[in-house]
């Protein structure tokens, strides 16, 4: 009888849920731009590092693109999307010698797919303010190059997170979002939303 009450229980609720998922099903798509500067950061760090270990004093200057997103959101509950996110982002790098001569270059090309949700915390007509979270992978596909060597290519795949507690989004079907949190993305994102 316990067992027959908790699974009619359980079903009722994944039920109700289901309805409501169908009843609320709105759609949204956003187009984001990132700063990317937790990766930017990375790379500095490990190369002032690998300078420091090699015993050289290199100089080097790295130029990112910034992280370039897209996204999909369905609204399961009054206060609840979930969906995923995949986001783009180059970096490159160049290495000098005491000299200012040119010794290295290596271009990263970051791709990450990350299944993302997010919640509301005050929800109206034209303003939402929330915080998401967002986890998956990252694939570092890079070459390396120095003067009279062959290139060395390789791909990493590696775990990729993204917290941001703080977002608001204006507007109704069409609307400007803002984002600030912490992860491989970056601290501060904003973009474009439609809803459908």
């Amino acid at each position: 009888m316990k067992k027959s009450i908790i699974v009619s229980t359980v079903f009722l609720t994944f039920s109700t849920l289901v309805v409501k998922a169908q009843e609320t099903g709105k759609h949204e798509v956003n187009l984001t731009y990132s700063d990317g500067m937790p990766v930017t950061f990375f790379n500095g760090f490990s190369n002032a590092l690998s300078s420091a270990f090699l015993g050289q004093k290199l100089d080097s200057k790295t130029t990112s693109s910034g992280n370039f997103g897209l996204g999909y959101r369905n609204q399961i509950t009054e206060r609840i999307r979930v969906g995923g996110d995949v986001a783009f982002q180059q970096e490159q790098t160049e290495q000098f010698d005491k000299n200012n001569k040119a010794i290295a270059k290596r271009t990263n090309n970051y791709f990450m797919v990350m299944p993302a949700m997010s919640f509301s915390y005050i929800k109206t007509a034209w303003l939402d303010f929330y915080g998401s979270a967002a986890a998956g992978v990252i694939v570092d596909k890079y070459t390396s190059t120095e003067p009279n060597k062959a290139a060395v290519k390789d791909n990493t795949t590696d775990f990729a997170f993204q917290v941001n507690p703080a977002g608001i989004r204006v507007g109704k079907k069409f609307g400007a979002f803002a984002e600030v949190g912490f992860g491989y993305r970056g601290i501060i994102s904003a973009g474009l939303n439609y809803k459908f």
